[in-house]
């Protein structure tokens, strides 16, 4: 009994050592290519500072070769990552963030220089999809980014913004495959930009939003001007051809919901997508809903809390006009489980 209890311990301490020993393998391979890559891409040396290898699924062996390693490295003040794959090795799928800084510098000097507004935010995205900013080995600057059919997203966020000047960015500056979006923001102090291309109004933040510009498929700008109405603790932001109206309104309610905003009528004669946002106190484990009028019974909607941190609204819910033949829409917030009569 005491010889398989230690065939066991020892069997398991090999597989560890095996294991070390293959960690340290895959980082040794990560540091080599991620050298010698960078010597034949820039001509120079550059510092390893960190080599990250990226983690197995659950359905793999922990001596399974990890697929990617994110090897960081310095040269002359600049802090950028080499991406190898470690698994299915293949030269031409190195690559790496050195110019990025640079390429970024780039594209928002062209957009400061012809975008007239009082503040501006920028995020730009482009690279492979394992890492964004990450170029191949052919690709050494914004030129030869333009050049290449990868993918390049644009996107802005601005106060102040003289809506003219907008026409004067040009997608195809920066290649095919490129997309602008531009959104004007009410206050003054501009949010982070969220991630990709904007064509609707973020939950994080679409009640401060006035106008989305984006670029369309055929390099073409697209307008889409919104239209705020503030009650109580509620506010409403819709297309502004949705001709919509808000007002105080009477609903059927019921015992058993918490309401925590007074009841609504929203009418409009166009057709488009906006959203509903509530600032109701609502903590993060809360489950809260629309409770709207039809026929005259009430129904549910769950209502989503609001991304971001310490927003000024916690709840928002997308909201659609229906056309021209005009919608009347009658609702309220009410705190409730969503998900109560599926519980029992």
């Amino acid at each position: 009994m005491k010889r398989k209890i230690l065939l066991i311990i020892l069997t398991i301490f090999a597989a560890a050592l095996l294991a070390g020993y293959g960690e340290l393998s895959y980082e040794m391979k990560a540091r080599s290519y991620a050298e010698s890559y960078i010597k034949d891409k820039y001509g120079f040396d550059a510092d390893i500072t960190e080599v990250l290898t990226s983690g197995n699924s659950w359905l793999e062996f922990s001596w399974d070769a990890p697929e990617f390693a994110h090897v960081g490295m310095r040269y002359d003040g600049t802090d950028f990552v080499v991406l190898v794959p470690i698994r299915d090795y293949e030269p031409s799928m190195l690559c790496d963030s050195y110019e990025a800084g640079a390429i970024c510098a780039e594209i928002e000097k062209y957009v400061r220089e012809r975008l007239s507004c009082v503040s501006i935010a920028f995020r730009i995205d482009y690279g492979c999809p394992y890492g964004n900013h990450l170029l191949p080995k052919d690709i050494r600057s914004a030129e030869d980014l333009a050049r290449s059919e990868d993918q390049k997203t644009i996107s802005v966020f601005t106060h102040g913004l003289d809506r003219e000047s907008i026409e004067a960015l040009d997608p195809a500056v920066f290649g095919g495959n490129t997309r602008f979006s531009v959104v004007e923001w009410e206050e003054e102090e501009l949010p982070e930009v969220p991630y990709g291309l904007i064509r609707e109004l973020p939950s994080q933040c679409g009640w401060n939003v006035n106008a989305v510009h984006y670029t369309d498929n055929d390099g073409s700008w697209k307008h889409l001007t919104f239209d705020r109405i503030v009650m109580g603790n509620v506010c409403l932001v819709m297309p502004s051809e949705c001709n919509i109206t808000m007002e105080p309104a009477e609903g059927p309610g019921t015992e058993e919901d918490v309401p925590v905003t007074d009841w609504y009528c929203i009418k409009g004669t166009g057709e488009g997508f906006g959203a509903l946002y509530a600032s109701v106190g609502a903590e993060p484990e809360e489950e809260y809903c629309v409770e709207y009028e039809f026929k005259g019974k009430p129904y549910y909607e769950r209502m989503p809390h609001t991304d971001g941190d310490s927003p000024k609204y916690e709840l928002y819910s997308h909201r659609y006009c229906s056309g021209a033949s005009g919608s009347d829409y009658t609702f309220r917030v009410v705190k409730r489980d969503f998900y109560k009569d599926a519980k029992e």
